[in-house]
């Protein structure tokens, strides 16, 4: 699995919310200051991941690259 295909699905999913993205708003770096970031595990296991000084304060799994961006997208769209 690659972020491409997660960052595709979340600009698919935007433009069907009618709320296109110029970028994807998370990367694969580790943010140690409780900022999410995606993990891609080599199992195929997708998560948003966020740590604050060495501690896992949020962790989201699932194996879809689909319901990934969901997230990621519901993360930055809250009603």
């Amino acid at each position: 699995m690659k972020l491409k295909q997660i960052v595709d699905c979340f600009f698919k999913y935007a433009i069907e919310r009618r709320n296109p993205y110029n970028s994807f708003p998370l990367t694969t770096e580790i943010d140690e200051f409780g900022g999410p970031y995606v993990e891609i595990s080599d199992s195929g296991k997708l998560a948003i991941v966020a740590r604050d000084r060495g501690y896992e304060v949020l962790r989201k799994e699932t194996t879809s690259p689909e319901e990934l961006a969901k997230w990621v997208y519901d993360m930055f769209n809250k009603r």
